[in-house]
């Protein structure tokens, strides 16, 4: 009975964790209500009534700013600002959230201030568990820490795996987005006004690489250098396709080579490459399928083949 975890070692720790807790949200409180009487930029005020007028014009609806708004905000006071003199490219938390499509400024704080709540909340989760459990005092720190730690882990691995689903929506897009920036240079434009017109044409059909595009095409316009522009796209997509165009792109712009020329070789390139994913998708079929038709329909195909015969062998001999 001394190695079992008592009643009093368990509401110490209870009452632990509730404190850290009821203090936690105490200092986010304050930290909020501070921040909603702090002096608001004008320059600040003057984009929020642009992007605002921006929305109404788009079609959004409030519905939109409500409680998401309010949850975005708490969350983002969470975390320490994350404006300083350093670019997304030099943070790989930002760059993992611009992958993963989250490329407003207050992206790093939400994500961080989410990281917070599931490191607090996972321990908290973890009591719960040790006291329907009944575990020794061991158990209960190793689960205490394990949920610490997947309360770390967890926001990343969720990211992570955002990004990826984005970056195979790009690669599955990206055809098309060649298909079209060659017949607009060889037509005649120029490849930022390819890559506008492209941008337009792709905004319903693809959506993932429009935004991308016209991101690249407001950075252009807002004086980035075009290769500077170019790296920023294909660390912004995240995937090695895109920073193939991007190196092809750039290569043919210094040494000038055609780039309609350039782009038609690109695409066919990556034509061939994606038939050859999708027949070694289709040759592993066979042994995916292996383990369940062995475990599951060949057991039933025998019983229902052989089930008779036994049954008869059965009658006979008794």
């Amino acid at each position: 009975m001394k190695h079992l975890f008592t009643e009093m070692d368990a509401l110490f720790f209870v009452q632990i964790i509730i404190s850290l807790a009821i203090g936690g949200v105490i200092l986010l409180l304050i930290k909020v209500a501070a921040s909603r009487f702090r002096r608001q930029d004008p320059a600040e005020r003057r984009f929020e009534a642009i992007a605002g007028n921006m929305n109404k014009s788009l079609g959004y609806q409030k519905d939109n700013i409500g409680i998401k708004r309010l949850l975005g905000n708490v969350l983002k006071r969470i975390a320490p600002s994350s404006k300083g003199k350093d670019g997304w490219e030099k943070s790989k938390i930002r760059r993992n959230l611009m992958v993963a499509g989250f490329g407003s400024p207050d992206s790093l704080n939400i994500f961080m201030g989410i990281r917070i709540v599931t490191i607090l909340m996972m321990p908290v989760v973890a009591v719960a568990i040790a006291m329907i459990l009944g575990v020794n005092q061991q158990i209960f720190i190793v689960l205490v820490v394990t949920g610490a730690v997947l309360g770390f882990i967890i926001p990343s691995y969720i990211l992570e795996k955002l990004g990826n689903s984005r970056g195979k929506k790009i690669i599955k897009e990206m055809p098309n987005m060649l298909d079209l920036l060659v017949i607009a240079v060889e037509a005649g434009l120029g490849l930022d006004a390819a890559i506008k017109r492209v941008t337009r044409d792709m905004a319903i059909s693809c959506p993932t690489l429009a935004d991308e595009l016209s991101i690249f095409s407001l950075e252009v316009r807002f004086g980035i250098p075009h290769n500077e522009a170019l790296g920023n796209l294909a660390k912004r997509c995240g995937v090695e396709e895109m920073g193939g165009l991007v190196a092809m792109l750039i290569q043919a712009e210094r040494f000038g080579v055609s780039v309609g020329r350039s782009l038609r070789v690109y695409s066919d390139e990556m034509r061939t490459k994606r038939r050859q994913q999708l027949q070694e998708m289709a040759s592993k079929i066979p042994l995916k399928l292996l383990f369940p038709v062995l475990f599951m329909i060949f057991p039933a195909i025998m019983a229902v083949m052989a089930g008779p015969a036994i049954l008869n062998i059965k009658e006979s001999m008794f």
